[in-house]
Formats: C-alpha cells, sequence, structure tokens
C-alpha cells in the first residue's frame, strides 16, 4: 500500500463488508515473519466463508443439545474418565484428531508461528469436524438409542470448544458468541462469567490417542472419496445404488471391513463384497487403489446405458462435425498456401486428436450398445 499510489485498503470498510473476524484471519494466515504479504480480497471472502461454515456447523450443533423448550438435553458423564464411556470409532477419531491439533497448535504459537497455528484450526474444524464428523454422527443423533445419543452429543461439544480454544486468538468475536449458546463449565474463581477468552488453553492428553480407530477411520474416508471420484468419473448421480467389490488381506481387510457402515452411508453403497482374491472381480469395472485395498465398482453398476448410449451418440457426431471441418481447412489450397507453417501445424495436430477422441468414442459406443 502507498498513499502516493491511492491504494491504501481503510479497515474500518473491509470490516463492515467481511467483519472483523474475517480481516484478522485473513492476516494471521497470510503472513511468514519477516517478509510483507499481498492483500487479496478472494482471502478475505475465503475467510468470511470459513466463519460461515463455523457457524452453520455450530448451529447444527446447537440444535441437536436443546429441546423443544430450548433446555439442553442430557449428555454423557465423563466423570469416570473418557475410557469408560461407550465411544463409537468416529467419536475416538475426532478426539483423537483434536488432540493431535491442540499438541501442534500449542507448539507454533509457542514458536510465534501463527500462521501454523491458524491454519491448524482452520483444516480441523472444516475437513474433518465439518466435513466428516458431523456427516457420520448424524443417523446417531435422529436415531432411537438414547444412551448412544447422549455419547455424540458430548463428543460433538467437547470437540466444538476445544477447536474454539484454538481458533479464539484468530477470530475472538465469533468464537466468542457460539461460545455464549453451549453448555457452560462449571464456574472457577477465574473465570465466574463463563467467558471463552478467560477459558485455559486445552491440552495434550496421551489418553485421547486412538490409533488404531484413526487408522480404520481413515481408510474408510478413503474408500469413500475415492467411490465418489468414481462416480463422478461415470457421470453416476449421487442418489444411484451402487455395489462395491473390495479386495484386500490381513490386517487392512480387517480395518476396511470395520470402516463398512461408514462407506455403505456416506458413498451410498447397498451392498459390498469383500474378496481376498483377483479371480473374484468382476470383468468391466472401475478401480481404485488405496495401498494394499483395492476397490472396484462394476460398470453395470454406474452407467444407465440408454443414456450413455445417448450422449456418446452426440459426443460422436460432434467430433465427426470437427475432423470434417479441419480436413476442408486443410484441404483448402488458400488456406495452406497463406497460413503461417505453426497454423497449419496446430490444425494437423487438432485433427490428429479428433480423429483419435473420435476412434475411442466409436469403441465405446459399439461396447454400450451391447448392453441396452
Amino acid at each position: 500500500m502507498s498513499k502516493s499510489l491511492g491504494n491504501g485498503v481503510d479497515p474500518l470498510e473491509v470490516i463492515d463488508q467481511y467483519g472483523a473476524d474475517a480481516l484478522r484471519f485473513m492476516l494471521t494466515t497470510g503472513i511468514t515473519p519477516g517478509n510483507d504479504m499481498r492483500f487479496k480480497t478472494d482471502k478475505l471472502e475465503s475467510s468470511r466463508n470459513f466463519a460461515n461454515k463455523l457457524w452453520n456447523a455450530s448451529r447444527f450443533v446447537i440444535m441437536n443439545l436443546q429441546d423443544e423448550n430450548g433446555e439442553f438435553r442430557a449428555m454423557a458423564d465423563d466423570s469416570q474418565g473418557i475410557g469408560k464411556m461407550a465411544l463409537k470409532d468416529e467419536d475416538k477419531w475426532i478426539l483423537s484428531r483434536v488432540n493431535d491439533a491442540v499438541r501442534e497448535a500449542t507448539s507454533n504459537m509457542e514458536k510465534f508461528e501463527l500462521s501454523l497455528a491458524a491454519q491448524k484450526a482452520y483444516e480441523l474444524i472444516w475437513n474433518e469436524y465439518c466435513d466428516w464428523y458431523i456427516e457420520l454422527v448424524k443417523a446417531r443423533l435422529y436415531g432411537d438409542d438414547e444412551e448412544d445419543k447422549k455419547v455424540a452429543r458430548y463428543v460433538l461439544v467437547r470437540a466444538l470448544k476445544d477447536m474454539l480454544k484454538l481458533l479464539h486468538p484468530f477470530m475472538p468475536f465469533i468464537t466468542e458468541e457460539i461460545w455464549s449458546f453451549l453448555p457452560k463449565n462449571k464456574k472457577t474463581e477465574e473465570n465466574p462469567e463463563g467467558f471463552l477468552i478467560r477459558e485455559s488453553w486445552p491440552v495434550y492428553d496421551d489418553a485421547l490417542t486412538f490409533k488404531a480407530e484413526v487408522k480404520k477411520l481413515e481408510l474408510a474416508m478413503e474408500a469413500i472419496r475415492s467411490i465418489r471420484n468414481i462416480r463422478a468419473e461415470a457421470e453416476a448421480a449421487p442418489s444411484r445404488k451402487l455395489h462395491a467389490v473390495i479386495l484386500s488381506s490381513g490386517k487392512d481387510l480387517e480395518d476396511i471391513k470395520g470402516g463398512e457402515r461408514y462407506i455403505r452411508s456416506l458413498a451410498n453403497i447397498a451392498d459390498i463384497d469383500f474378496i481376498a482374491d483377483k479371480s473374484q472381480v468382476p470383468e468391466e469395472v472401475m478401480s481404485a487403489v488405496i495401498g494394499n485395498v483395492e476397490i472396484y465398482i462394476p460398470l453395470d453398476e454406474l452407467l444407465d446405458y440408454k443414456a450413455e448410449y445417448e450422449r456418446l451418440q452426440k459426443e460422436k457426431n460432434r467430433l465427426s462435425g470437427e475432423v470434417e471441418r479441419v480436413r476442408g481447412k486443410l484441404a483448402n489450397e488458400g488456406f495452406v498456401n497463406k497460413a503461417p507453417e505453426k497454423v497449419i501445424s496446430e490444425e494437423r495436430e487438432k485433427l490428429a486428436r479428433y480423429e483419435d477422441m473420435l476412434v475411442k468414442i466409436s469403441e465405446r459406443l459399439a461396447l454400450v450398445e451391447k448392453k441396452i
């Protein structure tokens, strides 16, 4: 920014448009010690979107904590220690991820690596809590098992509170506001009003390291991502139920089986066949590999062959038209004699590319036609 250039930014105007928290977060995550930074509006928008994501996730949690009268529903009791609670694998996973983030962010803050500490809080909240844990726990919150609901509520609140503490130095206003709607901790002399700003910083706890459950959940998540990618590549609707075949062995097979209910729910899989021999894999499939785990989705499950035939036919007609157009251009002596060599070379490359694509589309069309 320069006064002579007149390109200064008024922070009060930015705050009016994006909020003070978004501005603070953008400034703290965009810095490295000793270097200048560029002021970018898209980073401000990203910070504001993050604040909205946190707000909406917190609203979901609070809605599921309160009954029709606005009173807090019962939560699991941790007075006997967290090891005595009936935690599910996804509960242990998120508690372990929050615990790891506490350790890393604490180390960053002690070294004055503010940008890294803020980034840890961002990734934990957006990628793990909002995108995964809330989705994994929804079915339990809407289920009939009251004891399990109490556990789910407890973990949702505990994880959210620790994440708000990690984020509070960077986004103090929204975190304090959300904190005011959550169940209060026991009052202390240091914090009689129960404000977040006067709470203790979270502390890493070895008891919250659940390595086996973390490995199981992260393998299931990789499988879900892979199946979603396959679905997207095949242009299969997210609502379409699929059948999956999973090939693995040993401990990896046990881990992927342990994540079966997550894969069924979040990847919209109706049936899963676990196999140990590649000869059992169906012939026509789309596949993905995650370490020692191979995932196969039969094409019959993915494709609506009639719709695919129509799509391929349109693509074939389009490519045929392009091939004819470029051939005509190159057959025109006036164009070939007058155009620069570079332009002619580009047109020849286009023709070769279109012809290659046309051959592949025609082959694919013949295969799909047999399925109709």
